[in-house]
């Protein structure tokens, strides 16, 4: 084969691989090849979940290694077990010892001879410049390793700041079956979240080996030859971008994390390998110098220094590849040729019907693994893909709608967000959080984006009004944002779900129609609660509406007090099952009377004891635009804080930073924020990651907990088509719960 020849990456690599790799040397009478049998006679495995699922059921025996061994014994009779099937050119070997890391064909050996990851060779490194084949090899690496191991064997987590390359593994139809994780994206809590989970893994293997007396997962894996824990591997394409993206703390927190990987690493089979143009700017010299593996592509002179300790990439041909695990020099340089791995075709090509090899490759391995009966719970993040609201967000509030409705007691409600833009091994990635009864439970939104504050109003509207019970729910808007309601008509929405009572008010004055509501509440809930008939409530009314009066004019005492004879005597055969009935009767007959007023009261009160919900229904108050209340008043933050004793939620959204934010703030449990003034963030005392203007992201944090979480948008319109759709939602909805119902069922 020519020098400068395209090496094609095909299953003749693989079948010469097996070749070198097969350990007895014999050959079958027929002088056929001999496959190796990775787990010699073994006919079943069982696999083993990440000890972080289970370590905790190990605990309770502290370091004794028989006991924990016992445990662990007892807990893998309930793991998923698999029936090998005899393959003949793929999956022959185990990860127990290492892992196989094969870059091409060796230039000395003409074999595909592989870099081990293990106990000495941990971690390694990759460097190219623009056009040199990264890529190519990054995807050469991969596919070696999905043909060699198993897809138990081998949990890859892949992320990709360029959103391109490692996206092409999660094709819907075929996804590769050994990846865990893929990140396409620049988003770079996501990719902390990761790395974090990673470290948790390796923290919970390091004490499950500790508990049960391994020094590393090579000898369980010796121990418990049919129990299959599989080596992590980490891959991290343009790592250097993950730096550049990140803030001072992210970066802290980056060192801090790889640090610990690269520490516990070698005993417990995880695993990194970080790719990029140069390394400049991210680990420091002596964390690099933990990454053994040192690769280098094509590159400048000092960055094949930096990777490889000597020049000799800098003069590299195109389709070559060298590796160094030594001394670093140029003389323990070992050249490899990397097979070209075809990812695209031709439009010509794909209407005859044709595939790429790439997409030929992983339909053969998915449909193996699934015949194999194996498959993972894989997550891929696509930085810039939404789901749209009516088919994303509604068949789930519809799912939940019954649990929302058995924990009305303890909470308030539980608010569906998004979809995390960080790391979750859950099988349901769906942001949410619950609105407790207690004091300052309300909610602050603020954002430059006006976009944002129209999306927020819309999510919490079609979480509240998702129960379709006919509940009473009292909404009074404050809608001080002109350019928001122009865009997102919050009153008409409301008015489209039954039950919905709305106030719609436009000016500062109109607060006083709240601060009455909120007088009357609070003057009457205490009374409410200290007695337990209607005379009583009567008499108590009457008393505490005249103390304050008494106070200023003990000479009215006599007089006042001549009413109460007559109280006691109008209310005396009122009970609370007729009372709603009889004071009616009782307010009409007295018309404006002090009478009258009390009569409205005791009713109430009869209700409230009936029904607490009907005199106290579940309110919504919507302050928009919240930054023009230039000073806020102390009945107002008063309210804030004990809305919920009322069954009172407000909803506080703001376009702009305001004078009085962190005021508001402390009356605000929950806190949505969202664009890119950063002065909001580390007013708020919130951490600021850096974002794109038009981001489709926003950010929440629970105060009471400190919890910081993040979710992205569902996508939605505003403007003249928003009211067209109004009004045939609620049917969609529906329909579409009725098929993802089905759908479910059905798998």
């Amino acid at each position: 084969m020519a020098k400068n020849d395209k090496l094609e990456h095909n299953f003749f690599l693989f079948k010469r691989l097996i070749e070198n790799y097969i350990r007895s040397g014999k050959s079958a009478e027929n002088g056929e090849m001999t496959f190796p049998v990775p787990y010699g006679k073994i006919k079943s495995v069982r696999l083993c979940p990440e000890p972080l699922e289970f370590i905790s059921a190990l605990s309770q025996y502290g370091n004794n290694k028989e006991q924990c061994r016992a445990c662990f014994e007892r807990l893998s009779r309930n793991f998923k077990r698999i029936e090998l099937q005899p393959q003949s050119d793929i999956w022959w070997n185990t990860s127990a010892d290492q892992l196989n890391i094969r870059f091409g064909i060796e230039k000395n050996t003409d074999n595909p001879v592989a870099t081990q990851l293990g106990d000495i060779t941990v971690h390694g490194l990759i460097a190219g410049q623009t056009g040199s084949g990264k890529s190519v090899l990054l995807h050469n690496m991969i596919f070696n390793l999905m043909v060699e191991y198993s897809p138990w064997e081998l949990d890859l987590y892949l992320a990709d700041f360029k959103r391109v390359e490692f996206s092409k593994y999660m094709d819907e139809s075929h996804p590769a079956p050994h990846v865990v994780a893929c990140a396409a994206t620049g988003e770079i809590r996501y990719v902390l979240s990761l790395i974090q989970h990673l470290v948790n893994c390796m923290n919970a293997r390091e004490d499950l080996f500790k508990r049960m007396g391994f020094e590393k997962i090579s000898k369980f894996r010796s121990f418990y030859p049919d129990i299959v824990l599989p080596r992590i591997l980490l891959i991290v394409d343009e790592f250097q971008q993950m730096f550049l993206e990140a803030s001072a703390k992210e970066s802290e927190l980056i060192q801090r994390m790889l640090t610990a990987i690269v520490k516990k690493g070698r005993a417990t089979g995880v695993h990194v390998i970080f790719a990029s143009q140069e390394m400049s700017g991210t680990l420091s010299r002596s964390a690099l110098a933990n990454f053994r593996m040192r690769v280098a592509l094509n590159c400048d002179p000092n960055v094949s220094m930096d990777i490889l300790g000597n020049r000799a990439a800098s003069s590299l041909e195109k389709g070559y590849v060298l590796v160094n695990t030594s001394d670093y020099s140029e003389a323990t340089n070992r050249m490899y040729r990397v097979p070209y791995v075809e990812t695209e075709i031709t439009t010509e090509q794909k209407e005859k019907g044709l595939s790429s090899y790439f997409d030929e490759f992983l339909k053969m391995i998915s449909n193996i693994t699934y015949k194999q009966g194996f498959s993972k719970n894989s997550k891929f993040y696509q930085e810039d893909f939404q789901e749209s609201f009516d088919e994303g967000l509604l068949p789930v509030l519809h799912g939940i709608s019954s649990y929302r409705k058995s924990i009305r007691d303890k909470y308030f409600d539980a608010f569906t967000l998004g979809r995390y833009v960080t790391f979750s091994s859950k099988k349901y990635d769906i942001q949410s959080f619950f609105v407790e009864r207690g004091r300052n439970k309300n909610i602050l939104a603020i954002s430059p984006r006006v976009e944002d504050i129209c999306y927020l109003q819309k999510l919490f509207v079609a979480n509240l009004c998702s129960i379709d019970n006919n509940e009473n729910i009292v909404h009074y808007i404050y809608s001080f944002i002109a350019s928001s309601e122009k865009m997102y008509r919050l009153d008409e929405e409301l008015s489209q779900y039954m039950g919905n009572t709305v106030h719609l008010y436009r000016t500062n004055e109109e607060l006083a129609v709240i601060k009455e509501l909120f007088t009357r509440m609070k003057f009457l809930r205490p009374i409410f609660d200290e007695v337990e008939t209607p005379l009583q409530f009567a008499l108590l009314n009457y008393q505490r509406n005249i103390e304050d009066e008494i106070k200023k004019r003990p000479d009215l005492r006599q007089v006042r007090e001549e009413c109460i004879p007559i109280i006691s005597e109008t209310f005396k055969d009122i009970t609370i099952e007729n009372g709603v009935v009889k004071c009616a009767e009782i307010s009409q007959n007295e018309g404006r009377s002090v009478l009258s007023k009390i009569a409205r009261n005791t009713a109430d009160f009869c209700m409230y004891q009936q029904s607490p919900e009907k005199v106290f229904p579940r309110r919504i108050v919507w302050l928009i635009g919240v930054d023009v209340i230039e000073r806020l008043p102390d009945w107002l933050l008063w309210m804030m804080k004990n809305g919920m004793d009322y069954n009172t939620l407000f909803i506080c959204l703001s376009a702009t930073e305001f004078d009085s934010m962190t005021q508001l703030a402390k009356s605000c449990d929950y806190i949505f924020l969202g664009g890119t003034n950063r002065r909001i963030y580390d007013r708020l005392n919130i951490n600021y990651t850096q974002r794109d203007p038009d981001s489709i992201v926003l950010d929440m944090v629970i105060r009471s907990s400190g919890e910081e979480r993040s979710f992205k948008k569902y996508r939605c319109e505003f403007g003249m088509q928003e009211s067209e759709r109004m009004q045939d939602k609620k049917l969609q909805s529906v329909t579409l719960f009725k098929t993802v119902l089905k759908t479910t069922i059905r798998e």
